[in-house]
């Protein structure tokens, strides 16, 4: 037993021993139930948020894609490559 415990009040000596980390005998008064254990714990409620607003992911996948048929159209018509489609 430590020798700073020795002469401590049984309640204080739990809580020393709770902060400690370290299991010392129990007592009749460690086994008295605490205020903190006759209060209900608090439930806690997840709360999901939807997302809402932005864009569907279809949406931009279409966009690049269309993004990229433009740039390339504009960089064939300045070098003045021959696409069949183009005038």
């Amino acid at each position: 037993m430590d020798p700073k415990t020795a002469n401590l009040d049984p309640n204080l000596k739990e809580a020393y021993d709770r902060v400690m980390g370290t299991a010392g005998p129990t007592t009749a008064a460690s086994n008295t139930p605490r205020v903190s254990d006759n209060m209900p714990k608090p439930q806690t409620q997840v709360v999901t948020a939807k997302k809402r607003g932005g864009l569907s992911p279809i949406l931009i996948v279409m966009a690049v894609v269309l993004f990229f048929i433009i740039y390339i159209i504009i960089w064939a018509m300045i070098f003045k490559l021959k696409i069949p489609f183009l005038p």
